[in-house]
């Protein structure tokens, strides 16, 4: 039977609306999904227990790594305050606390990308400001996480042996010395064979000790059965050693190699350079060489560079005549003079007072007979004084160029010194001079000058200067003085108990010779300056005007209060720096 289409349909609704059974639930795989996207109610399943493991582990080793460089680092630094010379519980304890606080940051924050990172930065700032710190204190060569210093560490890691086969720096001996070239990287020799390895150790020591005994320069006469050594030391030559063959000849060639040069050259002069690292000083060592009929001649100079590069402040000046220096050399026009027998800091001096002046804002030429160290912004000029008119107008040329600062090493020359007298009416100008004090250094300037005008209208101030060293604090000796000696030194009205020297025995009750550590037995520590300063005020310019006598003259500036050197350097000794007899053996060097 046919039925409408409606009818149908009606027929069809109530069996689609009759419930049937439910279909079975369908299971989702997550993994199935695209990306990292999960429906609503769908937890994303839990990485996998390796993964958790693997960041466990990599924590802990980051933590293990960092509480390593904390202990390296505090280790290191309490080794270098002592190389350094710098305050070992002030910094070792900063670098210590900065350690434990940063691990302590990184351990009980309790983010540990943020702990971590936190205590990171507090120990590297501690770390970086003592590395700041001691690079302040000491010479190129021994600066730290400097692009030297990290050109070494590559040139180590890429398996370069800075030091040759052996433990020391060039011989395996074990010696507290590093040799170094001016590109800051250890000097490596070889050694072939037994005799050349014991030459290289004799030369070791014996640059080492001439170091350690302050020597200005080291001969060496090389001869066919022997080669002299010989030290100048506060300047006189003391034979030293002599070396016997088979080492005489292969230590000249150590001495050739280590300085750059040709080691079978004996004939041709050779000049080079290098710089030897002792107990955290740098020293520059120039080396040249003189061939002759029957022997050849090396001499080693060595220069201090920290000495080298001192402030007036560092010379030893009293408060009293640094005032004064320093207002002498804040005149301008004006003249000052600085003199010094050979070998007593002299050059040390004027370089000290080219310091003090802003080399950014002045002009500074130095001229000098030779140029071991250069200062930052200041025109260092070679001048050989022997051929007078030549040097003379090397000098004008110079003069022509308006420089504010005008500074003459070991002036001996009247041509030149005509030059610089004419400076004087424009510029500052300091002159060094050979003499053994401010009266022969005086007359000597006059002479040199060829007229009275510069020195009485622009003369500011003569300083004479000697070095003396000082006694050693650990073993010095305190004796009471002879009431003669304190009377014949003008000192009876003053009150002097103890004065001090150096041991007069250095033997213990066993008859064994006892050796300070400080000093290593040779009872002084260092040198200092003993300055005889004289200031001429407007009355001892008149008097030079007039052409009064150097005796009248000091008169007049004792009856100022002028102290001559003897009895400077006896108020060194009433301090308990030095002892009488190096006083005197100071102030009888002649000029």
């Amino acid at each position: 039977m046919l039925l409408p289409a409606g009818a149908a349909r009606a027929e069809e609704a109530p069996a689609a609306a009759t419930p049937g059974p439910a279909p079975a639930a369908q299971t989702i795989d997550p993994a199935d999904l695209p990306g990292t996207y999960y429906p609503g109610g769908i937890e994303a399943p839990p990485p996998p227990q390796a993964v958790f493991a693997a960041l466990a582990l990599v924590k802990v080793a980051a933590l293990l790594a960092f509480a390593a460089a904390v202990f390296y680092v505090t280790n290191w630094t309490f080794l270098d305050t002592r190389f350094v010379g710098t305050d070992q519980g002030l910094w070792g304890g900063l670098v210590l606390a900065g350690g434990v606080a940063g691990l302590a940051a990184a351990v009980l924050v309790p983010a540990y990308y943020i702990g971590l990172p936190l205590g990171l930065v507090l120990f590297a700032g501690v770390s970086g400001a003592y590395v700041q710190h001691r690079n302040a204190r000491v010479t190129a060569p021994l600066r730290v996480l400097t692009a030297g210093h990290l050109a070494r560490v590559r040139r180590r890691l890429s398996g370069h042996k800075p030091f040759g086969d052996e433990i020391g720096p060039i011989s395996g001996a074990g010696r507290d010395i590093l040799f170094v070239g001016f590109d800051d990287l250890p000097k490596r020799l070889s050694a072939s064979t037994e005799v050349e390895r014991r030459a290289n150790q004799e030369a070791e020591r014996i640059l080492h000790q001439a170091i350690a005994r302050g020597a200005s320069a080291v001969g060496f006469v090389c001869r066919l059965q022997r080669t002299e050594v010989r030290l100048r030391i506060r300047g006189d030559w003391i034979l030293d050693d002599d070396i016997e063959p088979p080492i005489a000849d292969p230590l000249a060639k150590t001495i050739k190699r280590l300085a750059g040069l040709d080691p079978d050259e004996t004939r041709r002069p050779q000049e080079g350079r290098l710089r030897a690292i002792v107990a955290g000083r740098t020293f520059d060592l120039h080396a040249k060489t003189a061939g002759t009929v029957r022997a050849e001649q090396i001499v080693v100079r060595i220069t201090d560079v920290a000495a080298s590069q001192q402030r007036l402040e560092d010379l030893g000046l009293s408060e009293e005549h640094l005032m004064v220096l320093t207002e002498a050399l804040g005149q301008r026009p004006g003249l000052v003079l600085l003199s010094a027998p050979r070998d007593s800091g002299l050059t040390t001096s004027l370089h000290a007072c080219v310091r003090h002046f802003d080399r950014y804002t002045n002009n500074v030429l130095v001229f000098e007979p030779r140029v071991d160290t250069e200062i930052e912004n200041v025109t260092h000029i070679l001048l050989n004084q022997e051929d007078g008119p030549v040097a003379a107008a090397e000098v004008r040329s110079r003069i022509r160029m308006e420089p504010d600062v005008v500074a003459f090493d070991s002036l001996y020359q009247p041509e030149v010194g005509q030059i610089l007298a004419e400076a004087t009416r424009q510029h500052t100008v300091i002159v060094g001079i050979r003499a053994a004090d401010t009266r022969q250094a005086l007359r000597r300037l006059g002479t040199l000058l060829g007229a009275r005008e510069p020195l009485a209208e622009r003369l500011q101030i003569v300083v004479n200067q000697r070095l003396v060293r000082l006694l050693c604090p650990e073993c010095k000796e305190a004796y009471r003085p002879n009431p003669d000696f304190l009377r014949k030194a003008n000192l009876g009205n003053r009150r002097v108990d103890l004065l001090y020297r150096p041991p007069a025995r250095t033997e213990g009750a066993d008859g064994k010779t006892i050796v300070c550590p400080r000093c290593a037995g040779d009872h002084y520590v260092g040198r200092t300056g003993l300055f005889e300063v004289m200031p001429l005020d407007d009355d001892a310019r008149a008097m030079i005007a007039q052409g009064t006598t150097l005796s009248d003259l000091l008169t007049h500036l004792r009856k100022r209060g002028m102290r001559n050197l003897q009895e400077e350097g006896l108020a060194m000794v009433i301090d308990g720096r030095t002892g009488i007899e190096e006083v005197l053996r100071a102030i009888k060097q002649e000029s």
